[in-house]
């Protein structure tokens, strides 16, 4: 972090012109690919759900929470931490290059391990083997983990170009779907297409970031990449608690129950799945630079943003998940049909979500490590991840579906009041009646420069 004191001046930072113009196209960007991805399924869903059914959406869903795991690991934590360094001083070339080189190089190694891995469990275990073909199929899509830079694009503030990639591979893998899936055991066909897809956007991705931002990619020593491993495992062991608790509904309904259960809580899930992912990207991807920038010039300016965002945030949260509530029968009805009638009340348990996860990323990604607090974020979400285990495996025995929704909502509901009491034990005021007429004038500046 760049040493600027949190001078009254740093205090009254607020974002630049230049600033909001690029969070609003950024913004508008995601949406537009988001629109895509809740209007597409209203073509793709309900003619596929009808022709595989409930059991074999139930595999498709158990394949991705499976290969999930490996795009966990690939991952590492080097996405947060390399949007996190460029942000702050991205004018740096050779910081840039550097972080480039590392997080590729890393991101590559981890991707064999991870297909060693893959491939021992896989055919050892005769569950999976007798489902090979779509593992193989759904695991495809590590590839473009792998290559894909969104994280470069995040630190640049320029995620425009991306949003188009992602609306023309979306309009090709619906039009797959349609060509390709014709009869029930034609299923497997929907994640090698979802996973052709994720690596077709990742080279173009790659190709136009290379061109784009002028980085240069040279091998890093094994100093280096070492030291980029440690630095970043923190964060890699936070990913993994979060998706204990987050990601592993779907698998572990997989194991205790039956495919009838995955495929009822994955069409439950999904809109608000979609809602949720706007706003995590929208909040994550084009705003956490933003946030970033903030802390670089110092620490009383940085909070100054999170806690001007704190109720716009907090207050278009409600509406989205009582919308999901509200909808939630039309919806299940609509897309999915009578046969999924019993995923409407795990619609409606999982609404609560994007009040909780939106919160609690606010709370614990934009202000718990940009001031580095990354050990005490990793520790409240590792609590989270051992209540969240805890109750899935206790509730799923006993409730199947809903125990899987339940047991999500309770270990969110738990990490943001926990992330919330640290910060204030740390004398980290977020949410500040002070802040509410400033809240105001921010939504309205950003809504007038969006629609402009």
């Amino acid at each position: 972090m760049n040493t600027v004191s949190d001078s009254p001046v740093a205090t009254k930072a607020t974002v630049s012109k230049a600033t909001m113009k690029r969070f609003a196209i950024n913004v508008a960007s995601l949406f537009s690919v988001h629109v895509a991805n809740m209007l597409l399924p209203l073509l793709t869903v309900p003619y596929v759900v009808r022709i595989i059914g409930p059991d074999r959406l139930g595999l498709l869903n158990f394949s991705m929470a499976y290969v999930a795991y490996f795009t966990l690991l690939i991952n590492y934590g080097f996405e947060m931490a390399a949007v996190r360094a460029i942000a702050a001083d991205r004018e740096n070339k050779a910081l840039v290059n550097k972080v480039f080189s590392e997080v590729l190089t890393g991101k590559a190694i981890l991707f064999g391990v991870s297909t060693v891995v893959f491939g021992c469990v896989t055919f050892i275990n005769p569950a999976f083997r007798e489902h090979l073909w779509l593992h193989l199929s759904t695991y495809l899509s590590c590839v473009g983990v792998v290559l894909f830079p969104i994280w470069l694009f995040q630190a640049m503030e320029d995620l425009s170009r991306v949003a188009l990639f992602n609306l023309i591979v979306k309009v090709l893998f619906t039009l797959a779907v349609f060509l390709l899936i014709r009869q029930p055991d034609d299923y497997i066909y929907q994640n090698l297409a979802i996973s052709v897809a994720q690596v077709v956007v990742s080279v173009v991705a790659l190709s136009t970031a290379l061109r784009r931002f002028g980085v240069t990619f040279t091998l890093p020593t094994v100093a280096a990449m070492t030291e980029r491993l440690r630095a970043d495992s923190t964060l890699f062991f936070s990913s993994v608690m979060i998706t204990l608790y987050a990601g592993s509904a779907t698998f572990l309904l997989g194991l205790f129950s039956t495919p009838y259960n995955v495929g009822i809580f994955s069409a439950g899930t999904r809109i608000e799945s979609i809602a949720r992912a706007f706003v995590a990207l929208a909040l994550n991807q084009a705003f956490f630079p933003i946030v970033a920038n903030a802390f670089g010039k110092g620490r009383e300016a940085g909070l100054k943003v999170v806690q001007t965002t704190f109720f716009p945030l907090f207050i278009g949260m409600i509406f989205v998940s009582a919308g999901l509530w509200l909808i939630a029968p039309v919806f299940i009805n609509l897309l999915y049909g009578p046969g999924f009638k019993d995923a409407v009340q795990v619609l409606r348990i999982v609404a609560l979500l994007p009040i909780t996860i939106g919160i609690s990323n606010l709370l614990g990604i934009h202000t718990m490590l940009n001031l580095r607090m990354d050990r005490a974020f990793f520790v409240i979400t590792a609590i989270g991840s051992v209540i969240g285990l805890l109750l899935n495996v206790l509730l799923i025995k006993q409730m199947g579906y809903l125990g899987a929704a339940y047991a999500w909502v309770a270990a969110e509901a738990y990490i943001t009041l926990t992330m919330y009491g640290y910060l204030r034990y740390k004398g980290i005021q977020i949410v500040r009646s002070d802040a509410l007429r400033e809240a105001i004038t921010f939504s309205r500046t950003r809504l007038t420069t969006l629609f402009k």
